[in-house]
């Protein structure tokens, strides 16, 4: 067992101390142990306050590689967010092609309701005559475009495309049938 300098001290000089340097010199030996039990604690303290400095820096790292592949992420969906508006776009832009767009059978059904429309209002126009339609030219400017191979679709240019040399045009021709 280690002996402290006081103790040493105390045991050589017993004999020539009186009373109350003996009890200044055993307050010095409490003193001195309780030091020596604050250091003891002190040095505790700083190691566990090391651990958990370390263990924070670890957490810091941890969080920091989180905030960076979270704003990978966020780039990512971004970006995926951003591809995913255009197509939607570009699917609207369809969606009302093909809603203005007309069929072969949806032009052929309208024109010969033109022509029944009007032969059926002539007729009462005049005692001696009945007009009717004897001819139709029609010059369709449209962009064709196929659903499947059996079917064409028709549609218009756009309002912006259009130019006096890309207007449809429709002539009819009327004779007088006698009645």
């Amino acid at each position: 067992m280690e002996r402290s300098y006081a103790s040493i001290v105390r045991g050589a000089l017993k004999e020539k101390l009186s009373e109350g340097q003996l009890a200044a010199i055993a307050r010095l030996e409490e003193k001195e142990t309780e030091f020596d039990g604050k250091v003891r604690e002190l040095e505790a303290l700083k190691s566990a306050l090391d651990d958990k400095a370390a263990k924070l820096a670890e957490t810091q790292a941890l969080l920091e590689a989180e905030r960076i592949e979270n704003a990978k992420r966020i780039a990512t969906f971004q970006r995926q967010y951003a591809g995913y508006l255009e197509l939607e776009k570009k699917f609207n832009a369809l969606n009302d092609k093909v809603a203005t767009s007309y069929s072969t059978q949806d032009i052929s059904s309208y024109l010969n309701q033109i022509i029944r429309d009007f032969n059926q209002s002539t007729e009462s126009d005049s005692e001696i005559a009945t007009y009717v339609i004897n001819s139709m030219d029609v010059d369709l400017k449209v962009r064709i475009y196929g659903e499947d191979k059996d079917t064409l679709r028709f549609t218009a240019p756009s309002i912006t495309e259009t130019t006096e040399d890309s207007l449809s045009s429709i002539k009819i021709s009327i004779q007088a049938v006698p009645k």
